[in-house]
């Protein structure tokens, strides 16, 4: 958890505020579903099932647990993976062998519909890799479009944290305004497409971001 000593650096969380033209995110729109009809939905349970549990409260910040309850900011997040788009290493040391580290990125589920998210969704062992669903209605809250062979997760509000063994960077990108969405929303995203095309990446059109050769 975060001493007490820190909690003065904590920036507070901004919460999203729908717009009521605005396409939903199916995710979205089923929680809301649930929260106007009072039923335990999947989606609501997923979310908000949380025992009186509140995020933005100290006693949460002195809390440690996991799925939910890091604090950092995004060169924390960036620095987390660095050993993860390094080969294992950090700063010299060998923290993880390369073949681990295979194994961590490896596409082991992948759905049509995520029964959960209500979108198609590709996942590593606990990792996200490149979802890419904007040929969806709302498509570009449902989406996290990296590098083919980047894996890492998003949070809440839209900001997100990988690593890209192929291009050798670690990534992070976190905001205390939260967005709309599931994954990345175009804030998040357009950050992690600016960054792909200062190495040279040129497409994200096959549902990844590739160099041409």
């Amino acid at each position: 958890g975060l001493p007490d000593s820190e909690h003065h650096r904590v920036a507070r969380m901004v919460p999203w505020q729908p717009d009521r033209k605005a396409p939903l995110a199916a995710f979205t729109a089923a929680l809301q579903r649930g929260l106007k009809a009072g039923e335990p939905s999947l989606q609501y349970l997923a979310l908000m099932n949380t025992g009186g549990h509140r995020s933005d409260l100290p006693e949460a910040w002195r809390a440690e647990f996991g799925g939910g309850g890091g604090m950092a900011n995004a060169r924390a997040l960036a620095g987390m993976y660095a050993p993860l788009a390094q080969g294992g290493t950090h700063r010299g040391v060998r923290l993880l062998r390369p073949e681990t580290i295979e194994r961590m990125s490896a596409v082991s589920v992948a759905t049509e519909i995520d029964a959960t998210l209500l979108m198609p969704t590709r996942f590593g062992l606990g990792f996200m890799r490149s979802m890419d669903n904007r040929h969806r209605p709302a498509g570009f809250m449902e989406s996290m479009v990296l590098g083919r062979d980047a894996f890492g997760h998003a949070g809440a509000g839209g900001s997100v944290g990988f690593a890209d063994p192929e291009a050798g960077i670690a990534f992070g990108y976190a905001m205390n305004r939260m967005g709309a969405g599931i994954l990345l929303n175009e804030r998040g995203q357009g950050v992690v497409d600016a960054a792909y095309r200062a190495m040279g990446y040129q497409t994200s059109a096959p549902g990844a971001w590739i160099r041409r050769t």
